[in-house]
């Protein structure tokens, strides 16, 4: 009853799925926006779905249910499978000429951070292979996003990113899974991503024809993601912590973020629009119930925070929205780092910064290319300052007026847990020994170890900067600037060099918190 979605878009997705085939590609969050678009095709007279699932989840009871209501359950792995492989192939392509919806994860599995995750290929190639086979034309590949106030599988994710083994899926952990449900999660918000349309399938071998496919599915899933009241909450308090924020801070912040997301057309939930944000106490008193967040109404005016061991659950949500904010970050760690430079041309410190930022997250965000990425941050920058060339090249005191037009600022709450884990892994390399060669399984290892000393010593923030995800992309970073395989004197100080870069960004994030912090007794206007 509290699925939230917009009726025309199932107009279109109905227009759509009798004029050509198509695939319904679902971000992947909890076990339950799995079921979302067979749910929502039943409840709204449209063909049925047939799902490929993991056959994880062929258990008894499960299964037996699944099979029946459009599942196909295929193992995780089949590379040295050459008969499972033609099967499957075939099998897709009677289901694609017969014109049957299909979804599945796009990413392959849950997301354990919250942000989309890379897309894994293998289902996408099979239909695209059996699109060119059978000169199949038009394929309409559509993401469905599902969004949710409350996920029960959050704080799974967590513990497992600290180490823990992920629990097997059996009868009595589903059953036990749905005991979870029966607490109030809030809504859930389904939202329709922009067709990706394939007129003529690349050919089998053309991995980088289908590749862009995946990006652009990815793009277009981005954008369908909309702001929810929980992430938005999330943002602003992980940005202000370890201090709170009033009522009437975080009202005037909210406000703040849904206009400006609204002049940038960003999707947000119906429970941030104008006329909504004076009823939404309902869904914070849920957030605040589950233990989220904290509400502290003894004193003198109503206090709401997040207790510091919910900082990975805060942070799961946050990560959900931060691509939305993702240029806006860059412009003003960029911003900072100008600022810092008086000994280089200000525009030059900047953009080469903006650039820099871009090539060191890689791994973590979908960046267009790179000529549409600075076009990207040209438009943002005159959204917030029309004359903003005239300042950047005038560099000095204009930069710091440069820099207020773009508060309430959030670079330090969209990069810190990605910069405090690289630091940790780069300094886990900084320490080796000349003839040292450690690999990525070790190294994350020992990084959930050395990341939890670096929190108790206060030399990162926050526990959502520690998780094996963090490190592992941390390492791979590390091996994209040629860092990780023997250690050399030439790897070592280049290692160290990096580490400085590293560690200096977080001094500038904590420099863009400390001047949020500054505006905490004013209304954002």
């Amino acid at each position: 009853d509290e699925v939230v979605f917009n009726k025309n878009e199932l107009a279109r997705l109905r227009r759509t799925m009798r004029d050509h085939p198509t695939l319904l590609l679902f971000t992947h969050k909890t076990y339950i926006d799995g079921v979302t678009p067979t749910d929502l095709a039943y409840q709204n007279d449209l063909p049925m779905v047939h799902v490929f699932g993991g056959i994880n989840l062929d258990f008894f009871g499960l299964g037996f249910v699944l099979r029946r209501a459009g599942t196909i359950f295929i193992r995780r792995s089949f590379e040295n499978n050459p008969v499972y492989k033609l099967v499957l192939r075939h099998y897709v392509s009677y289901l694609l000429e017969k014109r049957f919806p299909m979804t599945w994860a796009f990413e392959g599995t849950r997301s354990r951070l919250g942000k989309l995750m890379p897309p894994r290929y293998g289902l996408l190639k099979y239909v695209m292979d059996s699109a060119n086979a059978n000169d199949i034309k038009n394929v309409h590949i559509i993401p469905v996003v599902t969004s949710f106030d409350l996920i029960r599988d959050v704080e799974e994710y967590a513990s497992e990113q600290t180490g823990r083994v992920k629990k097997a899926e059996s009868l009595s952990w589903f059953f036990g899974y749905l005991r979870s449900l029966r607490e109030p999660m809030g809504k859930v918000y389904v939202d329709f991503g922009a067709p990706v349309v394939v007129g003529d399938a690349p050919e089998p071998d053309d991995r980088l024809g289908l590749s862009k496919i995946a990006f652009e599915v990815a793009v277009e899933a981005n954008r369908a993601t909309p702001l929810t009241l929980t992430s938005l909450m999330c943002l602003c308090l992980l940005g202000t912590a370890p201090r709170a924020m009033t009522a009437e801070e975080l009202r005037a912040a909210i406000s703040f973020f849904v206009n400006w997301a609204q002049k940038r057309d960003i999707r947000i939930s119906d429970d941030l629009k104008p006329d909504n944000l004076k009823t939404v106490q309902g869904v914070v008193d849920t957030l605040v119930n589950s233990g989220l967040f904290v509400r502290y109404d003894k004193g003198s005016t109503t206090v709401y925070t997040i207790e510091p061991e919910k900082h990975p659950l805060a942070s799961y949500y946050r990560n959900s929205i931060i691509h939305h904010f993702l240029d806006k970050a860059i412009i003003e760690l960029s911003l900072l780092k100008a600022r810092e430079d008086r000994e280089n041309v200000a525009a030059d410190v900047f953009w080469a910064e903006t650039d820099r930022l871009r090539d060191l997250f890689k791994f973590e965000f979908f960046y267009p290319s790179k000529e549409e990425f600075r076009e990207n941050l040209k438009a943002e920058l005159t959204r917030a300052c029309p004359d903003w060339e005239e300042k950047l090249n005038t560099g000095g005191v204009m930069l710091k007026s440069l820099t207020n037009r773009f508060q309430p600022l959030i670079g330090h709450a969209v990069f810190m847990p990605f910069v405090e884990s690289y630091t940790v892994v780069l300094d886990i390399l900084s320490r080796l020994d000349r003839g040292q060669v450690i690999d990525k399984k070790s190294c994350v290892e020992e990084a959930l170890s050395e990341g939890r000393q670096a929190y108790l010593l206060r030399r990162i923030t926050s526990e959502a900067s520690i998780g094996k995800i963090l490190f592992e992309n941390g390492f791979k970073m590390a091996a994209s600037q040629g860092l990780t395989g023997e250690t050399t004197e030439e790897t070592i100080v280049a290692r160290k060099a990096l580490l400085r870069k590293f560690r200096a960004l977080s001094r500038r994030m904590e420099k863009s918190r400390l001047e949020v912090l500054q505006l905490a007794d004013k209304v954002f206007d």
